[in-house]
């Protein structure tokens, strides 16, 4: 009977222990507050029918706990009040999460962690204000539970697009999953090409190679074409160090804009697309570095 008794004593020890150790654990690495991942997007704002705004969406994915069953319900940039965005957040149901999780939790669950995505849509804007070279660097972000955070979410820079002729009509397109894209298109009339403008290019000039006509981007002022000649455009995506795990989970979109004049001396431009961050393969542990390098917990 004795030794029945010791041997109920040191279980509930043990349960103790590990009790005491998983609540240690969880405080250790839960969230105070969701984190949002930085982004760097071009973002196409159509000005001239902006149905066609629909069609260009963005993201804003953050981190947060799995059990927190907040729901994103709106968006409001500090630099541009006025924007009117439309916000959803996809929902997803997964089985292992450690127990915390609810069936109605959306993103995805890793560990501890749930990654989830605020799906953006540009609706309305004021017409008597431009939107050509606005850059959004904070956004208010409203929960269903009426709780509000503001966020630092990198840069989305707002350009404008006109539907209408040009003088390059594309005509072809592909993009891989390793990071590389082409796009080919056919010379309307005699051009020469200028120069290629992107900010958030020199931001991962580490990271991006662009070749035009097999040319290096910063060697395009030598390149003239004659109508009925092709420009073919080629960008290549490397990876990140892997040591560096907050520019691992960084999110880009990059839209390049080339430069070129006509015959008359008159300026043209052309934007490039499919120059983006590549599949984030999340795990528990990267998102715990993450957040820590974040300083988040």
């Amino acid at each position: 009977m004795k030794m029945n008794d010791s041997i109920f004593k040191g279980v509930l020890v043990l349960v103790g222990l590990l009790m005491a150790l998983g609540y240690t654990l969880v405080s250790h690495i839960k969230l105070d507050e969701p984190v949002f991942f930085q982004h760097y997007y071009d973002q196409r704002v159509y000005i001239d029918n902006r149905y066609h705004n629909q069609d260009n969406p963005f993201n804003l994915q953050y981190i947060t706990n799995v059990d927190d069953d907040r729901v994103v319900m709106a968006v409001e940039f500090l630099e541009y009040p006025e924007l009117n965005i439309k916000v959803t957040e996809e929902q997803f149901s997964h089985s292992f999460n450690w127990g915390y999780g609810q069936d109605n939790t959306p993103g995805e669950t890793y560990g501890w962690y749930s990654v989830r995505t605020v799906y953006c849509q540009i609706t309305d804007f004021p017409e008597e204000k431009g939107l050509d070279g606005v850059v959004l660097t904070q956004a208010k972000i409203l929960f269903d539970d009426f709780s509000e955070k503001t966020v630092d979410i990198g840069e989305i820079h707002l350009y404008e697009s006109e539907l209408g002729e040009r003088l390059l009509s594309q005509v072809s397109a592909s993009s891989s999953s390793y990071g590389t894209s082409s796009s080919r298109y056919k010379v309307l009339e005699d051009i020469s090409l200028v120069t290629i403008v992107s900010p958030l290019m020199e931001k991962f000039q580490d990271r991006v190679e662009l070749e035009v006509n097999g040319s290096n981007s910063v060697d395009i002022a030598k390149i003239s074409l004659q109508k009925g000649n092709f420009l073919e455009v080629i960008s290549k995506v490397g990876p990140p160090t892997e040591e560096d795990i907050v520019s691992q989970y960084t999110l880009f979109n990059i839209h390049p804009k080339l430069i070129f004049t006509d015959v008359d001396g008159n300026d043209h431009d052309q934007r490039f697309y499919n120059i983006n961050s590549i599949y984030h393969n999340y795990t528990f542990i990267d998102l715990y570095r993450y957040v820590k390098a974040r300083e988040a917990i």
